[in-house]
């Protein structure tokens, strides 16, 4: 169950590219949550802005460190802008875990893919680990403009696992767009054991779900939305969907019924 937590910044490090890492501390144990959940985070005893901000939980939960929770996040806007000025010490609210993370169903010889674009890296990252940790071989197909923004990866290729490079301006990797490189490695590796999960812009989301159903190849989307409470009463985060035997598109709330959901019931 999610449950509210004052939080102690131990540390806020800036890892180039705007890719910045905050690390925070609870005085007790916090709950176990999965990969692809979220928080809803405060920027302490400040009053504007006034709404907390979403952010995927970026670490695994560690029963060597299980007060500790860590959160990737470029400053992209004014909330984002202000926390990355956030020193430690400082004390931070946050409601967590929320949503629905990746629970992917396999079956023996299914092969996980991971598909970046950018910060989505986020939420991938702890499937990523989970995976490693599980002793599986997952792959990650990492997506960005320029090889300055490739460090963000750098976290999840360090654990050893299979990564190809896509930018903007083939600086480095391929020159192309990672649903492109999608496409490619779906093509010359076979869709029928491959899994897809995927995170980040959400025109990149859409464009790999279409890949995705071009090759038949199972999908899971984390979805972003404006999310002003992370627990479903605002109603602000809908987001219509196909559901088996409704006939119609019905609206949802992403940070209940999400923020993972298949590629294939989103009403694009």
């Amino acid at each position: 169950m999610p449950a509210d937590f004052t939080l102690r910044v131990e540390s806020n490090e800036d890892l180039g590219a705007s890719y910045h890492l905050l690390k925070l501390s609870s005085g007790i144990d916090l709950p176990r949550w999965d990969p692809g959940q979220f928080a809803m985070l405060s920027l302490g005893d400040r009053q504007d802005p006034l709404l907390r901000r979403p952010f995927s939980i970026y670490n695994l939960p560690d029963d060597s460190a299980p007060r500790v929770v860590q959160f990737l996040y470029k400053p992209l806007g004014r909330g984002t802008a202000l926390l990355s000025q956030v020193l430690p010490g400082a004390r931070l609210e946050a409601l967590l875990p929320l949503g629905r993370g990746f629970r992917p169903a396999r079956r023996g010889g299914d092969q996980i893919v991971l598909v970046a674009g950018g910060v989505g890296i986020a939420s991938l990252h702890p499937l990523a680990a989970a995976e490693a940790r599980s002793g599986s071989s997952p792959l990650l197909l990492f997506g960005c403009r320029t090889a300055a923004e490739v460090g963000g990866a750098a976290p999840t290729r360090a654990l050893g696992i299979e990564t190809l490079i896509a930018t903007d301006d083939g600086t480095e990797g391929v020159r192309a767009l990672v649903t492109e490189l999608l496409d490619a490695v779906l093509v010359e590796r076979g869709a029928a054991n491959k899994i897809l999960c995927v995170c980040g812009p959400t025109p990149m989301m859409k464009a790999a779900a279409g890949v995705a159903r071009r090759h038949g190849a199972r999908c899971h989307l984390s979805l972003e939305g404006a999310m002003a409470c992370g627990f479903g009463v605002c109603v602000g985060c809908v987001v219509g969907v196909h559901r088996r035997g409704a006939g119609e598109i019905i609206y949802v709330r992403t940070c209940i019924e999400g923020p993972v959901m298949e590629a294939s019931e989103i009403a694009w």
